[in-house]
């Protein structure tokens, strides 16, 4: 299995969440259509939810810098592992992930009475998924769609180049609108609130791996929901130092690593008879 690496700077880009809102990211969405609303919608998704106040909103800047260092633009409908290694280091209880199913226009011309007038109808489809960073499992999962009509008089070229803002804001708004009235969102997340966990090591910027994820080098804080895990530190040269800890407020954990003995291979020779 191919480990997630992440690097050691993104201790620093731990939010700072309200108290009692959960927090979510949102990532780019997937498409094989040629348009740059893998991008737009996702951004007017993340407004949408910071204006729906059942969220702190990750700064989507921040995640898709992470996502650009390990490789992961084509980010979408992420596998579960992948969206709980992300979440965990971004620091957020949820990622929602998407994908832009259809999106195109068709157009109709009709002539009649002296006049020629055409109609484009410009539609868009998408799907999003909310992943629980703990478990990995999907809890929301939802599609829309949302159509315009741009009718064009003989002899006019009309081109919308608010086309795309308008899908997106009205698709935006009907997959929000079915996340609100969703009940997985509406209790507190008082229970799965990260703790800042300090972790330090000697000799000093050892690996450091929480459940399986690597979360950068020793020496910063790292936030944790609290409850049982599995620490590992380790270092090229010395023997893993691995530690099951109870997270809680105040915890601080310093590995002391003892260096490998050297291993030396005799041969032995048979002198010749």
């Amino acid at each position: 299995m191919k480990k997630l690496i992440l690097l050691p700077l993104l201790f620093s880009l731990s939010p700072v969440f309200g108290a009692n809102l959960p927090s979510i990211a949102v990532a780019d969405f997937t498409s094989d259509k040629n348009t740059t609303l893998t991008h737009g919608l996702p951004d007017v998704i993340s407004d949408d939810l910071v204006n729906s106040k059942l969220f702190d909103v990750y700064e989507r800047d921040k995640l898709n810098s992470v996502m650009r260092e390990q490789g992961l633009q084509a980010s979408g409908f992420v596998d579960p592992q992948t969206a709980v290694a992300l979440g965990k280091v971004a620091g957020v209880h949820y990622i929602l992930t998407g994908q832009i199913i259809d999106y195109g226009h068709e157009s109709k011309t009709f002539s009649g009475y002296g006049v020629t007038t055409r109609s484009t109808v410009w539609s868009l489809k998408a799907a999003i998924r909310v992943i629980d960073v703990q478990t990995g499992k999907v809890l929301f999962s939802h599609r829309d769609e949302a159509e315009e009509t741009v009718s064009e008089d003989q002899g006019m070229s009309v081109t919308d180049t608010t086309m795309d803002t308008k899908l997106a804001e009205e698709v935006a708004n009907k997959l929000i609108q079915a996340l609100e009235a969703d009940d997985s969102f509406k209790a507190p997340a008082a229970a799965i609130a990260l703790i800042p966990v300090k972790i330090t090591s000697e000799p000093d910027h050892a690996d450091v791996e929480v459940d399986g994820v690597f979360y950068g080098n020793a020496g910063g804080e790292v936030k944790l929901p609290s409850g049982l895990h599995l620490v590992t530190v380790s270092l090229p040269g010395y023997e893993p130092w691995s530690k099951k800890v109870i997270v809680q407020d105040g915890l601080s954990i310093n590995a002391a690593l003892i260096k490998k003995a050297d291993e030396r291979i005799e041969i032995q020779q048979t002198p010749p008879k």
